[in-house]
Order: C-alpha cells, then sequence, then structure tokens
C-alpha cells in the first residue's frame, strides 16, 4: 500500500467515530497543554528573576572585597586598582570612596552619602544615565534617581524644580571626635550634569551624589580616615566573567559576581523543570489511556478490513503502519491544539496576574515580571512527548491487528 492509501483508509475510518476521536483528541491537547503551563512557570520565574539579576552592567561587574598579602586579607588599595586595571581581559575598574554628606538647593535640603569616584573609569563601565552626560570637570556631579524628591524644605514639601543643571551646594559630614558629633567637613557648590537611570527595583531609592575623587580632599578633615573603596572590576565582556573571576582569585582577591549567583539559580531551576516535566508528562500518559483504548476499539471494528488486506497481500508492516499513522495523527492533532491553549493561557495569566498580585499583597510586581514563560525548546519538547506517547499506546493494538486471523476476520469471528 502506498503511503497516500493508508492516510485516505485512516481519514475514513476516523470520520466514522467523530466523537471518539475527539474526546481522544481533546483528552490529549489538554495534557500536552498541563505539561506545558506546569512547565513554563519555571521557564518564566528564571526568566524574571536572572533578567533583574544580569540587568544594567551586573553580569560583566565583578565586587572585589579584598586580597590575600602575607596570608591576611587586606584592604583594596591604589596598586591593586592599577594592577586589576591592567588585566587584558578588564575593561574598567570602579572605586567609590564614601561619606556621609548634605545637599542644598534653593531652601530644600537632605543628608546624602557622597561618593567620590573617576568619572573616567564610570565611562569605560558604562555607567547609565536617565538623562543628562558624563561629568568633564571636577565641578560637575552626577546624582541618584531620587534625590530630587527627597529634597525637602521647612514646610516638608518636596522639590518640584528640574534638578538637571542646577547648581547644589554639596557639604560634607564628620564626626568630631572630641564633642562626639557631627560637624562639616567641606563645602563646595557643584553644577548636576547627569542623573542615573531609575533603578529596576523600585525599592531601591538612590539619592547619593558621585563627585570626582579629585575633589575628596576638599571635603575631609585633616585626620578624617573614610576607609577602603568600593572596588569593582568590569569584564570586557560577559564571555570572559568567569575566566577573570577565576584568575583574580587565583591572584588572591576575594570577589563576587552575578554569574556565581546565575549558576545557582541555573540549578535551582533546573531541577524545578525537570520536576514539572515529569509531572505535565503523567497527565500526557493518563491522556495516553484514551488512546489505547481508541485504537483498541479501532481494531475490532475494522477486523473484517483488515482480513481483507491480509487475504489480498498485504504486508504485516503496512497494517502496522496504518495504525501507528491513525495514534500518531490523534496525538499530533492533540499536541498541536494543546499548544495553542497553552500560548493562549500563558498570555492571559501574565496580564490578569499582576493586578491580582497587586490587590492580594497591596504592591506592585517587579516591572517585566513574567509569571509564565514558553520557549521554543519547551513547545517541541512537549509535543513530542505527546506524538510520542500517543505512538507508544498506538503499538500495542497495532500489534493486535497485525496477527489477526484471516479466516476468524472474515468471519467476524475474532
Amino acid at each position: 500500500m502506498k503511503m497516500a492509501d493508508k492516510i485516505r483508509f485512516v481519514r475514513q475510518n476516523m470520520k466514522k467515530n467523530k466523537s471518539r476521536i475527539f474526546m481522544t483528541v481533546l483528552a490529549t491537547a489538554i495534557g500536552c497543554a498541563f505539561l506545558i503551563m506546569i512547565a513554563s512557570v519555571a521557564f518564566g520565574l528564571q526568566k524574571s528573576f536572572v533578567d533583574e539579576l544580569l540587568r544594567d552592567r551586573l553580569l560583566t561587574e565583578i565586587d572585589l572585597y579584598n586580597s590575600m598579602k602575607d596570608g591576611e586579607p587586606s584592604p583594596i588599595t591604589a596598586e591593586d586598582v592599577r594592577r586589576i586595571s591592567a588585566m587584558e581581559r578588564v575593561k574598567a575598574v570602579t572605586t567609590h570612596y564614601m561619606k556621609g554628606g548634605e545637599v542644598e538647593l534653593d531652601g530644600f535640603e537632605t543628608t546624602t552619602t557622597l561618593v567620590f569616584t573617576d568619572f573616567e573609569q564610570e565611562k569605560a563601565a558604562n555607567l547609565e544615565l536617565e538623562e543628562g552626560r558624563m561629568p568633564e570637570s571636577g565641578s560637575e556631579i552626577v546624582v541618584g534617581y531620587h534625590l530630587a524628591e527627597h529634597l525637602k524644605n521647612k514646610q516638608g514639601a518636596s522639590y518640584s524644580g528640574r534638578l538637571l543643571d542646577a547648581e547644589v551646594t554639596v557639604t560634607g559630614l564628620a564626626m568630631d571626635p572630641k564633642k562626639n558629633e557631627m560637624i562639616e567637613s567641606g563645602e563646595a557648590r557643584l553644577k548636576v550634569v547627569g542623573i542615573l537611570k531609575k533603578p529596576a527595583n523600585e525599592r531601591n531609592m538612590e539619592t547619593h551624589v558621585m563627585i570626582a575623587q579629585s575633589l575628596m580632599p576638599s571635603f575631609l578633615l585633616q585626620d578624617e580616615d573614610i576607609g577602603s573603596p568600593q572596588a569593582k572590576a568590569y569584564a570586557a565582556s560577559a564571555e570572559v566573567v568567569a575566566a577573570l573571576a577565576k584568575e583574580l582569585r587565583e591572584q588572591g582577591y576575594s570577589l563576587y559576581t552575578a554569574a556565581d549567583s546565575v549558576n545557582q539559580m541555573e540549578t535551582i531551576f533546573l531541577v524545578m523543570k525537570i520536576g514539572l516535566v515529569f509531572v505535565g508528562t503523567i497527565a500526557v500518559l493518563i491522556a495516553s489511556i484514551g488512546i489505547y483504548n481508541t485504537m483498541t476499539m479501532a481494531v475490532t471494528e475494522r477486523a473484517q478490513d483488515i482480513g481483507i488486506m491480509k487475504a489480498v497481500g498485504a504486508h504485516p508492516r503496512s497494517i502496522r503502519s496504518i495504525f501507528l499513522i491513525e495514534s500518531s495523527g490523534i496525538g499530533v492533532m492533540g499536541a498541536l491544539i494543546g499548544t495553542v491553549i497553552a500560548y493562549g493561557l500563558s498570555a492571559a495569566v501574565n496580564i490578569a496576574l499582576p493586578p491580582i498580585i497587586a490587590a492580594a499583597l497591596d504592591s506592585k510586581p517587579p516591572e517585566g515580571f513574567v509569571f509564565s514563560y514558553i520557549p521554543l525548546s519547551l513547545t517541541l519538547l512537549s509535543v513530542g512527548i505527546s506524538v510520542g506517547v500517543a505512538v507508544l499506546s498506538g503499538m500495542r493494538p497495532a500489534e493486535r491487528a497485525v496477527r489477526i486471523d484471516v479466516l476468524r476476520a472474515l468471519r467476524r469471528d475474532i
């Protein structure tokens, strides 16, 4: 028999039992949709958390804590910074010296953190701004996204003017060891030329002021020590982060990279995805019972047709393939319908869930949060499982069809 004849025979027989075939396909579709949807939760949460972790500069960022010298941990020094900056895979090394301070503008003021940095290194590290530009002189500064709303007057009202291009008075604060109270340690009139990019996490309130390190001495008391800097190295690309981190660790540096957390999270989500796919596969296996019953009934009902085909010389392989084509057809139709249902449900969940979370927890979920995400790999895996289970379900009935005795089949005595 030609393939076209086999397909025509299958279609004719499926049309005779539309209701039974429909219910079998529906059961397979539900099983496939359940498999995709339950696994999509793990893919969605992974996408949300990993994307959040790797947002902005974090993917190439390496936090440097200290270095081992003579068997003892030592703070990161200027010499360490120069050595790391000269390494082949390093694009930039930023150092942040921090101390307390105040900002005043037209009667509005607030306490803040003064961050002394090298803006050339910040440029190389791709420091992102919401608006404005990077400083080009020591009298220009960059401020946190939320600084303006934290500027208050004596009546408690927030500053409503434009902070960009405004000149603000920045004052350093230090602890007077004799009086045990905060005193001014320096003051400068500086121009705001850049506003830092809005943080991805709305709970992070950025109100600090970034100042060129060349101005740091003018904000310090004579004997004041603000300690070692917070140092970060930036790899030339995401692909070399792991190799660079390994090299730095071998040189005795204690560090942390986003890749460390990503690897841990990837392992956790991999276990979760395997578990959910296993649970979803059980639903497909349950649907396979319906396929098995349908194919068994088909063999019984078509016994005479099978006997005729055998009588005219049909090869057992042809008879077997007819029933496998029918069972795989049921699996394909169910998988396609289930996939469409799953994509629809996924879109509906992602639209409906954020308002529900906001109402239940009285807070908005993180921006860009995805609860259900269906990658192409999950779709292909689910369709493959559904079709594979359908074919396996039809193998036993197909073998039964091959073993039917011709004479008994023609007498309908089976």
